[in-house]
Formats: structure tokens, C-alpha cells, sequence
């Protein structure tokens, strides 16, 4: 069943549908609040409320001498909130996850489309650093370093804002094991190379064999849902 939207929600839509048949653009004067009232047939007591909801998700901005500007929202600022306020369920967390390892096998393409000497730089610079520490907590960070330079190499910038909003939840609901360094199948230096020198075909391959471990992991992350993904299989068999 479908919620019934709030007098607040319906007038917050009702200024987007009107931004848009105006043609409003980035950086453009939306009309006074007064103006804005009477055109939308609404009272300014709502009006201001869903003005407020917008300047929150970032669509409007209000500057001196100007009044209320059109701008581009952040679209991962909800999700943050979200992600921040520690009510996700096992289901929510083990999605995300999951989507979490779907991107860093599926933008291999793009790495090679992107990559710069520079990034390869990076990526090698952070490789002598894990090479000179047996630090599990440094290792772990390094780790995080080399894959977040991964998604800057990318050229997406929404891909490396939505990286970073889930490290952070995973550094607090997924944890690495000890021994995921040694488990590994597949090394950052192995990945450099093949960055360097291989395919994007190679290189997606060889990351899904990196991230073994990850895999491995949900199993004990999120026991009940994979054991019931394994009996909806059997039983489909």
C-alpha cells in the first residue's frame, strides 16, 4: 500500500514540477516566498516548510540579495544520514555489501579507461607502505587506501563519494579477520600490474579473486540470510 504523501510532500512537488516547466536553471532566482505562494495556490506556512525539506536535500540554497538559488543537490546526503544512523537491518547491511563487491569487479573497464601515471603512483606508493608493516590495523588502512584510490581512478565521482560513505559503514559492521592478508589469493601488487600492463578482462578476474576473503566473510557476517539463500537454491534444484 502506497503512503499518502504529507500536504508538505505535495507542495515540495509541486515546486519541482514548476522549476522544471519554467526551465530553471542552475544558479537561477526562484520567485520571492510571496510570489512562490500565490502562484502554487498554497499557504506560505507550507510553503516554507517544504522550501526547508528542499534546501535540505540540497536543491535550493538561500544568498544575500538574491533570495532562494536553484543548485545541484548532493544526491548521497540522505543515503549518509542513513548509513550513519545505525538502525540498518542484517538485510539492508548484507545488500549493501554485496553491492559494494559488485562495483569493485565491474569497474575494471573504467580503471583502464581513466588510469593516469599518477594513479598508478599512488597505488604503488601504498603497496612499499604495506610492504614495510606487519600492523594489522595499518595494514587494514592501507588496504582501504588502495581500494579508495581504485574508485578516484575510476572518474566517477559519485562511484568514490558512495565508496566512501561504505567504508565507513563496513569499518564499523564488517570488520576484516586477522588473517585476511594472508589469505589472500590475488595481492594489491598482482592488481597493479595488471593494471599496468594487462586487460580490463584480466583485471576484473583477478579481483574477484582478491576479494576471496570478502566473499568468505559473509558467511559469518551474515550467517542467517546466505543459509537461506543456499536453501531457496537447493530447493529450486
Amino acid at each position: 500500500m502506497q503512503k499518502e504523501l504529507t500536504l508538505a510532500e505535495q507542495i515540495e512537488r509541486k515546486i519541482l514540477k514548476y522549476i522544471s516547466e519554467k526551465g530553471y536553471q542552475l544558479g537561477d532566482a526562484l520567485p520571492k516566498e510571496n510570489e512562490l505562494a500565490e502562484i502554487l495556490g498554497v499557504s506560505r506556512v507550507v510553503l516554507r516548510e517544504a522550501l526547508s525539506r528542499l534546501r535540505i536535500l540540497g536543491f535550493i540554497e538561500t544568498k544575500r540579495k538574491r533570495g532562494t538559488v536553484l543548485t545541484s543537490p548532493n544526491i548521497f546526503y540522505g543515503f549518509k544520514t542513513i548509513l550513519s544512523s545505525g538502525t540498518l537491518d542484517k538485510d539492508s547491511l548484507k545488500d549493501l555489501y554485496e553491492v559494494r563487491l559488485m562495483l569493485e569487479i565491474g569497474m575494471a573497464d573504467f580503471l583502464f579507461l581513466h588510469k593516469e601515471e599518477r594513479h598508478l603512483n599512488d597505488l604503488q606508493r601504498i603497496i612499499e607502505e604495506e610492504n614495510m608493516t606487519v600492523d594489522s590495523e595499518q595494514l587494514t588502512k592501507l588496504d582501504i587506501r588502495f581500494h579508495s584510490t581504485l574508485y578516484k581512478m575510476s572518474g566517477n565521482k559519485s562511484l568514490y563519494a558512495f565508496q566512501n560513505l561504505l567504508n565507513t559503514l563496513f569499518a564499523t559492521y564488517a570488520p576484516r579477520r586477522k588473517d585476511w592478508k594472508v589469505k589472500q589469493i590475488i595481492s594489491h601488487e598482482s592488481l597493479l600490474e595488471i593494471l599496468k600492463c594487462g586487460t580490463a578482462d584480466a583485471f576484473r578476474t583477478a579481483m574477484r579473486l582478491h576479494l576471496n576473503t570478502r566473499f568468505e566473510n559473509m558467511g559469518t557476517l551474515f550467517p542467517e540470510r546466505v543459509a537461506k539463500a543456499i536453501d531457496e537454491e537447493e530447493e529450486e534444484a
